[in-house]
C-alpha cells in the first residue's frame, strides 16, 4: 500500500477541516448570543427593580428643619399622601406652596432618585407678638425680625414673647410684612433678646405712639412698677438698663410718680395728682 496521498484525499481533508471550524463557528456565536441575551435580560432586570419599580413606588418625603409643625402637618399643606409615587410628585408645585406659607421664611424641595424627596424647611422665629382685632375677633399674631407678621399656630403660647401695642395695622393679611419705618425697631429687638441679660423679661408691653406729623416713640410697661416709661425709637439695650436702674430709683423713694420720661436725653417725671 502507498502512503502517499492525493490531491483529492488532501482536499476532503481540507474541506472536512473547513466545516469542523464553521460548526465551531456556528456554536461559538450561538453561545455569543445565549450569554447577550442573558446579559441583557439581568440588566433589564437591575434596572426594573432598582429604578422604575422604585420609582413607581409610594415616595419616601423627609423633613428637616420643623420646630412647629409636624410631617403629617405639611403632608395636609401638601394636599398629598404616603400613596403618592415618586414619578407624579411635582417638586416645583410643592415648594410653590409651602413658600406661600406666612411661616415658611424659606423651603427647598429635592427629588433624589429612584424614590425619595427632601424638604428642607426654614421657619420664621418670633421675636414679638401682637394682638390685632379683625372681624371682631381678638388674633394672637407673631412678628420675626424682618418685620413679618403671622398667625401664631393654634394653640400655640405667646406669652413668652415681648407683646407690642398700637400698631398701625388696619388691614392684616397673614404674612403681611411692616412698613419700614418700624423695621429697625423690631430688628433691634431681636438683637436684645440674643443678650444673656433678660431686659425684655422686665417689660410687660410696649406701645407704639404714633406721633401726628410721622415718627412715633415708644411706651414701655414694666413687669413690677406702675410707673410708665416713654422712650424714643432709639430701642437698645443701653436704654433698656438705663431705665432699670431709673426705676429702682423711682420704686426706692416710694414717690407717686405715674411717668417716667427718657426721650431726648434726659430725665422727666410726671406725678399722680394728690
Amino acid at each position: 500500500m502507498s502512503d502517499s496521498m492525493t490531491y483529492s484525499d488532501v482536499r476532503n481533508f481540507m474541506v472536512d477541516g473547513e466545516q469542523k471550524v464553521r460548526r465551531a463557528d456556528r456554536k461559538f456565536t450561538i453561545f455569543k448570543i445565549i450569554v447577550g441575551a442573558l446579559c441583557l435580560l439581568l440588566l433589564v432586570e437591575v434596572i426594573l427593580y432598582t429604578m422604575v419599580i422604585p420609582s413607581k413606588e409610594p415616595v419616601k418625603i423627609s423633613f428637616t428643619g420643623l420646630q412647629m409643625y409636624s410631617p403629617e402637618e405639611m403632608y395636609r399643606i401638601l394636599n398629598t399622601n404616603t400613596n403618592q409615587t415618586w414619578s407624579n410628585f411635582d417638586s416645583a408645585k410643592a415648594a410653590a406652596i409651602l413658600a406661600d406659607c406666612p411661616w415658611i421664611e424659606s423651603v427647598s424641595v429635592e427629588k433624589k432618585f429612584p424614590d425619595s424627596v427632601s424638604i428642607s424647611v426654614k421657619e420664621r422665629v418670633p421675636v414679638a407678638a401682637t394682638l390685632l382685632n379683625i372681624k371682631g375677633k381678638t388674633l394672637p399674631v407673631q412678628i420675626d425680625e424682618s418685620g413679618v407678621l403671622f398667625t401664631a399656630k393654634s394653640g400655640a403660647s405667646i406669652s413668652h414673647l415681648p407683646l407690642i401695642s398700637g400698631l398701625p395695622v388696619e388691614q392684616f393679611t397673614d404674612g403681611m410684612r411692616l412698613p419700614s419705618i418700624y423695621r429697625n425697631f423690631i430688628g433691634q429687638l431681636a438683637k436684645i433678646q440674643q443678650l444673656p441679660q433678660k431686659y425684655l423679661a422686665t417689660i410687660s408691653e410696649i406701645h407704639i405712639s404714633t406721633k401726628e406729623y410721622g415718627g412715633f416713640d415708644l411706651i414701655l410697661y414694666p413687669v413690677h412698677s406702675h410707673t410708665r416709661v416713654l422712650m424714643d425709637r432709639t430701642f437698645s439695650a443701653d436704654s433698656l438698663q438705663y431705665m432699670v436702674v431709673v426705676l429702682d430709683v423711682v420704686n426706692s423713694i416710694g414717690s407717686n410718680i405715674y411717668e417716667i420720661d427718657l426721650r431726648y436725653g434726659s430725665v422727666s417725671f410726671r406725678t399722680r395728682p394728690q
